[in-house]
């Protein structure tokens, strides 16, 4: 048996080791196998999760809101970074699901949730989790 398997990409055909034929053969076939594949487009809310978490300052700063619920006052101390840097990291983390904030009067309060536990591998039981 030769590997005569369509390639999308060059439209010709792919010449498999005849293990690889085999595995291939046992799903179904390559088109029976791409079906279960999603596009990269599936993957772009994930990967930009992913590159949120690709700052070490913005590890720091969920670690940190582990600690406690914190104002970017606080977070400006812990980081050591201005305002404008500071307000960049916070709101890709929070586009991202990673941290909220609720608003105390003239103050924005900073917390952690679920997701953010989870991506950082820090999850509690829920009653320790502050809602906000």
């Amino acid at each position: 048996m030769t590997g005569n398997y369509p390639n999308k990409h060059s439209e010709g055909v792919l010449n498999l080791p005849p293990e690889m034929e085999e595995i291939v053969k046992s799903k179904g076939g390559l088109p029976k196998i791409m079906e279960h594949i999603p596009s990269a487009e599936t993957y772009e809310a994930q990967a930009e999760r992913f590159k949120a978490l690709s700052a070490p300052v913005r590890l720091q700063i969920m670690h940190a809101l582990l600690v406690a619920d914190l104002c970017p006052s606080i977070m400006k101390k812990i980081t050591g970074m201005s305002d404008s840097k500071l307000s960049y990291h916070l709101d890709i983390l929070e586009s991202a699901g990673f941290i909220a904030h609720m608003q105390s009067q003239k103050w924005r309060i900073y917390a952690i949730t679920l997701e953010g536990r989870k991506a950082i591998g820090h999850l509690k039981a829920e009653s320790d989790i502050p809602i906000i």
